[in-house]
């Protein structure tokens, strides 16, 4: 499935509309986006920054004014193609994320936002963060808390994979009403009941057929397979090697740092 999702991002077609859609999504940070004001805090002026699945790169944009040496990367060859174009100043790579062309302890942060909810692989990623990051360094993590919410909206909820809003809007009722209590009741019961969230043996669960992938079309998550945990996360970086410096569970906002 690991080299589907890849396809998928490369798709031309798919890729444009896919991130014009992140590109309008929350372009400038504010004090009222809480995990990502304080990101830009938290990440010392002058910093080498590595941003693992960059997508758009608005974390490049965003953290200038901290004077930052900014390295993106992604899956994605075409929107790395725009970057470089927009963003000539930095440097942009265009890769895998498990395992980049980087030195080893070559940054002082690792970032990664909303981005480890569309791997097969997440611990893979983490791994790679803490590669990357010199001893002491940052690595943080911002993401949807979907297992806090027990769902995930690339589900196939209902008789077609199909956006909520649109089933109602297309007026298909018995459509929408099996999505809303698939979504709300019978998937959140099934996960509570089979992978209780303190479990320690359930790790980095993950949705083997997103509907992105049944489809081809895309709406926001309909392409996001790890059911993210914030505690997850941080417990794997502490056994990587890193020590916790802040977690927001229902932010999925983790930061540590690298021993």
């Amino acid at each position: 499935m690991s080299e589907r999702l890849q396809a998928f991002y490369n798709d031309s077609a798919v890729a444009a509309g896919y991130f014009e859609a992140a590109e309008r999504t929350n372009p400038t940070w504010t004090p009222k986006m809480t995990g990502h004001w304080r990101l830009k805090q938290t990440i010392p002026p002058g910093s080498r920054v590595v941003d693992l699945g960059c997508g758009t790169a608005h974390p490049c944009r965003n953290l200038e004014d901290r004077d930052v040496r900014y390295t993106g990367v992604d899956w994605s060859t075409p929107q790395i193609d725009r970057n470089r174009e927009r963003m000539p100043n930095h440097e942009f790579v265009a890769g895998s994320l498990y395992r980049t062309s980087l030195s080893a302890g070559s940054f002082d942060a690792a970032i990664s936002l909303y981005t480890i909810e569309h791997l097969c692989w997440p611990h893979l990623l983490l791994e790679e963060m803490i590669r990357l990051v010199r001893p002491g360094g940052l690595i943080a993590v911002l993401t949807p808390p979907f297992r806090q919410r027990a769902s995930i909206k690339s589900f196939d909820y209902g008789l077609s994979p199909r956006p909520f809003k649109d089933k109602i809007r297309t007026f298909r009722w018995l459509d929408a009403a099996l999505h809303l209590y698939q979504h709300r009741v019978a998937y959140p019961w099934f996960l509570r009941r089979n992978h209780p969230i303190d479990a320690p043996e359930h790790r980095f669960l993950v949705h083997l057929d997103p509907i992105c992938l049944q489809s081809r079309t895309w709406f926001p998550d309909a392409d996001a397979v790890y059911l993210t945990y914030a505690r997850e996360i941080l417990d794997h970086l502490v056994r990587l090697g890193a020590d916790e410096v802040e977690l927001r569970p229902f932010d999925c906002y983790v930061v540590a740092r690298k021993r």
